[in-house]
């Protein structure tokens, strides 16, 4: 996982609500574009395309990184405003 701990200067500002409520949006979306995708390797596997297989998990792992350390940083973001 990357590294998400925030610049120390930067942890004593207050982030408006707004942008928290936008970044999580988008966080939510992202989590949805990775549900519908998980369809594509099933029918890629049924085909026995099996090398596409591999490259479309590979990516998957890696999108999923992602949306990982996204929601540990709305996480802390959203703990900051509490």
């Amino acid at each position: 996982m990357q590294f998400t701990d925030l610049n120390s200067e930067l942890q004593n500002v207050a982030i408006p609500q707004s942008m928290i409520n936008l970044f999580a949006q988008s966080l939510y979306a992202q989590l949805e574009a990775l549900a519908l995708d998980a369809s594509a390797s099933l029918e890629l596997f049924e085909n026995k395309a099996y090398t596409e297989v591999k490259t479309f998990l590979q990516a998957h792992i890696q999108q999923m990184q992602y949306v990982l350390n996204s929601v540990e940083i709305l996480d802390r973001m959203e703990q900051s405003q509490a």
